[in-house]
C-alpha cells in the first residue's frame, strides 16, 4: 500500500471521486445503452475518432485488468498462501489457468448465468467483508484512531496520496462495468443505472471498512512492512478472527478473483464486439454472435487466448506478483483516460440534446476531470522505479498506436 498509514484516507476519497465520474455513466445511461460503453459515450459527445480512441483505451484497460488481476494476481495469491508451491518450477502457469477457464466458461454461456453468479457471490462477499471488518474494529478498542483519515501518517506527502488514489480508484472501477451490457440487457437504460448505484454501494462499504481495520490492526508504525508481507489481510483475519474467520476470508478472496474476472470479461468482450461491429480497426469476425447463447463467441475466445499469452509473458519476465503489478499499473492509467474522455463528452452531448444541466453536466464532470488528471499525473511524477515506470510508457505507446490506426483508417473512409 503506497499510502501506508493514510490508506483509509485514500479509500474514503476514492469512492467519493468515483461518484463524480459515475455521474457520467448515470447521465449517459438515461439515453444510451450500448455494448460500446465508454466508447459509445465519447462518440456521442466528441465524435467517432475520440470515441474509437476511448474504446481503444478501454479495451487496453479491461484486457490488462483481466490478465493482471484475475489471472496473475490469483496465482500470486495462491503462491503467498501456500509458499511451498513457489519452489515448483512454473507452478503459477497452471494456477492462472483456473480463473481463465472458469471465467471464460461463464461468460461464453451468456449474460444471465454470469451475472447471477456475480450477484449472489457478490452479496456474500460484501456481507463477510463488512462483518469481518466491524469485528476487527471492535477488537482494536482503544487502538482505533482518526489520524489515518489524514495525510499525517505519510508526513503530508501528497504524491503518495495521489499514487494511492490511482490504485484506490482502480479498486472501485468495477462499479461502472455494467455500461457495456446494453445490447444484452432488458430495459437497459433503467437496469444499467440501477446496477451502477448498487455496484458502487456493494464495493465502497467493505473496501473502506477493511482499509481502516487492516491499517489500524497492522499498526501505523509498522505499515512500511504491510505491502511486503505475504498476504497481510489473511494474516490479520487469522490474528483477530481465528482460523474460522481466516479461512472464510481466504475463500472470499479466492472467489473475488473469479467474480471480478467474470465482470471484467463480460465488459471487455462486449467492447471488443462493439469495436469490431462499429469501428474500422478490428476484424469484423470478432462481431460474430453464438447462435444459441447470444454471446460474442469469437471475441470471448480471442480474449482468453491473448490474455493467457500476455500473462505468460509478464509472469516469465517479472514473476506473477510483480508482473501483475506492472500490468495493473498500465491498466489503471488507461482506466483513468477512458473516464476522462467519456466525462469530457458529457456536456457536449447534453448540449446537442438541448438538455444541459449546470450541476450534473458541467460542475460535477469538471470535478471528476480535475481528480482524474491529478491521479494520472501522480503516476508519472515523480517517476517510479523500474519496473513500475513501464506502465506509463506502455499506455503512451498504446494510445499512439491506436491514434495512428484510427487516423489511417479515417483517411480511407469518411467520418460520419
Amino acid at each position: 500500500m503506497v499510502a501506508e498509514g493514510s490508506t483509509p484516507l485514500v479509500f474514503v476519497l476514492a469512492p467519493l471521486i468515483v461518484l463524480l465520474w459515475l455521474n457520467t455513466n448515470y447521465q449517459f445511461s438515461k439515453t444510451i445503452a450500448s455494448a460500446g460503453g465508454y466508447a459509445a459515450f465519447a462518440t456521442a459527445g466528441l465524435g467517432k475518432r475520440i470515441g474509437e480512441l476511448t474504446g481503444w483505451l478501454f479495451f487496453f484497460n479491461e484486457f490488462l485488468t483481466y490478465t493482471g488481476f484475475a489471472l496473475l494476481s490469483f496465482a500470486a495469491f495462491i503462491f503467498l498462501l501456500f509458499p511451498g508451491l513457489s519452489s515448483v518450477n512454473l507452478a503459477w502457469i497452471p494456477l492462472m489457468l483456473i480463473p481463465l477457464v472458469f471465467t471464460t466458461a461463464f461468460v461464453y454461456r451468456g449474460i444471465r448465468i454470469s451475472l447471477n453468479y456475480a450477484v449472489y457471490t457478490g452479496l456474500v462477499e460484501t456481507a463477510v467483508l463488512t462483518l469481518g471488518a466491524i469485528l476487527i474494529i471492535a477488537k482494536l478498542g482503544s487502538a482505533n484512531t482518526p489520524v489515518v483519515f489524514t495525510p499525517e501518517p505519510v508526513k503530508n506527502n501528497l504524491s503518495l496520496i495521489g499514487l494511492g488514489l490511482l490504485f484506490g480508484l482502480y479498486s472501485y472501477g468495477g462499479s461502472g462495468s455494467a455500461v457495456a451490457l446494453g445490447d444484452e440487457t432488458k430495459n437497459a437504460t433503467k437496469t444499467i443505472r440501477q446496477s451502477i448505484i448498487y455496484g458502487w454501494l456493494m464495493t465502497v462499504i467493505p473496501l473502506a471498512l477493511n482499509a481502516y481495520a487492516l491499517t489500524v490492526g497492522w499498526g501505523l508504525k509498522e505499515m512500511g512492512s504491510f505491502a511486503t508481507s505475504p498476504d497481510p489481510g489473511v494474516i490479520e483475519y487469522f490474528k483477530y478472527l481465528g482460523p474460522i474467520g481466516g479461512w472464510i476470508f481466504v475463500a472470499v478472496v479466492v472467489n473475488s478473483f473469479l467474480d471480478f474476472g467474470i465482470a471484467i470479461n463480460n465488459s471487455l468482450t462486449r467492447m471488443l464486439y462493439y469495436m469490431a461491429r462499429e469501428g474500422d480497426v478490428l476484424p469484423r469476425a470478432l462481431a460474430q454472435v453464438h447462435p444459441k447463447y447470444g454471446t460474442p463467441k469469437n471475441a470471448i475466445l480471442s480474449v482468453a487466448a491473448f490474455s493467457f499469452f500476455i500473462a505468460l509473458a509478464s509472469g516469465l519476465a517479472f514473476g506473477p506478483l510483480i508482473g501483475a503489478l506492472v500490468i495493473e499499473g498500465a491498466a489503471s492509467i488507461a482506466f483513468m483516460l477512458q473516464h476522462f474522455f467519456a466525462t469530457l463528452a458529457l456536456p457536449f452531448y447534453a448540449r446537442k440534446r438541448r438538455a444541459l444541466n449546470l450541476l450534473t453536466h458541467v460542475i460535477v464532470p469538471s470535478g471528476a476531470l480535475i481528480m482524474i488528471a491529478f491521479a494520472v499525473l501522480s503516476t508519472v511524477y515523480p517517476i517510479p522505479a523500474y519496473p513500475l515506470n513501464l506502465p506509463a510508457y506502455a499506455v503512451a505507446a498504446w494510445a499512439l498506436l491506436g491514434g495512428a490506426l484510427i487516423i489511417r483508417k479515417s483517411m480511407k473512409k469518411p467520418i460520419n
